[in-house]
C-alpha cells in the first residue's frame, strides 16, 4: 500500500479531491489545505493525432480494463463506426451517460435492437470468446 504523501509515515486512507494526494489523517490534510493545490492537467488528445499515437494508460486498472489495443481495435472497426453512425444509438449513448440511474438505463438500452447491434459489435472485439459463449446460450 502507498504512504501518504505528506508525513510518509502511515499509509494513506483519502485523497484530495482536487489535486489527488494521498495522506493519511486529518492533520496531514490540514498541511496540505495550507498549501494551494490545482487538478493535473490534462491536455486533451489533438484532432490530428491518429488513434495509435493518443498515449493511454490507466491510473487505477481493474478486472474490468480493456486493454489499450482492444480500444483501438474497436476505434478501427467498420461494424462499430456503422453503428455509431446512427443518430438513435448515439441518442442512447447520450441518455447513458447522463442517466442517474445507469442500471436501468442499461437495461432499457439492451431492449433497443439498434443499441444490441453496438453491444454486439463491441463485444465481438473486446471479449471475443464471452461473446461466442453469449451468443450460443441465446439461440
Amino acid at each position: 500500500m502507498t504512504s501518504c504523501q505528506i508525513c510518509n509515515a502511515q499509509h494513506f486512507k483519502y485523497k484530495c479531491p482536487t489535486c489527488f494526494i494521498k495522506f493519511c489523517s486529518v492533520p496531514c490534510f490540514n498541511v496540505h489545505k495550507e498549501l494551494p493545490c490545482e487538478k493535473p492537467a490534462v491536455a486533451p488528445p489533438s484532432e490530428n493525432l491518429p488513434v495509435e499515437n493518443v498515449p493511454m494508460t490507466y491510473r487505477f486498472p481493474t478486472a474490468d480494463t480493456v486493454p489499450v489495443e482492444k480500444l483501438q481495435a474497436l476505434a478501427h472497426s467498420d461494424e462499430v463506426k456503422e453503428c455509431l453512425s446512427n443518430p438513435h444509438v448515439r441518442n442512447i449513448l447520450k441518455s447513458l451517460v447522463q442517466s442517474q440511474t445507469p442500471e436501468t438505463s442499461i437495461t432499457n438500452a439492451m431492449k433497443e435492437p439498434i443499441f444490441l447491434e453496438l453491444a454486439h459489435a463491441c463485444l465481438k472485439i473486446v471479449e471475443p470468446e464471452r461473446f461466442q459463449h453469449e451468443l450460443g446460450k441465446t439461440f
